[in-house]
């Protein structure tokens, strides 16, 4: 399946999920249903980063290592990273196109919002994989995306 196919199948999955969200934020208010959202985040970060590490075989992680497997995340939708630094205790990447942020645009929101739900989210989800491959891991993102055609830049770093 070509990365485009998977990117667009990401978006429309994403789409969904937004929907979703913002129904349930009018509902309990944005505060309440982020908080729930993180919570999700971080038990399904945690059972990842399980899975991850035991399937790996890897015994101890260091940014380099992890890196090489939190990227297989946002390429499984169809999010390509592009390294900018690596090294055994930081490793930088650069996101351009992202499903997510993608999905969320299409929907109307506008960056800060989209900013916001991704920290609650999808970066907690990261942060908690990385904390089960080593918990002296972390994941953050330095740089969020003011429009679509922007990026993102992502920190792993040990220490």
């Amino acid at each position: 399946m070509a990365i485009e196919d998977v990117f667009n199948g990401a978006k429309k999955a994403m789409t969904l999920f937004d929907a979703y969200t913002n129904t349930v934020a009018q509902e309990i208010g944005m505060e309440r249903a982020l908080s729930l959202m993180t919570k999700m985040c971080e038990n399904m970060g945690a059972m990842q980063g399980k899975m991850m590490k035991e399937q790996s075989g890897i015994k101890e992680f260091d940014a380099k290592a992890a890196a090489s497997l939190l990227k297989t995340v946002p390429e499984g939708l169809g999010i390509s990273v592009e390294v900018l630094e690596e090294s055994p205790k930081k490793v930088v990447h650069k996101v351009r196109k992202c499903s997510v942020y993608e999905a969320a645009h299409m929907l109307g929101m506008d960056a800060k919002t989209i900013e916001t739900m991704c920290r609650a989210s999808s970066a907690r989800f990261m942060e908690t994989i990385a904390k089960q491959l080593n918990p002296n891991l972390s994941f953050r993102v330095t740089k969020f995306r003011s429009a679509p055609d922007d990026f993102c830049v992502e920190e792993t770093t040990l220490g």
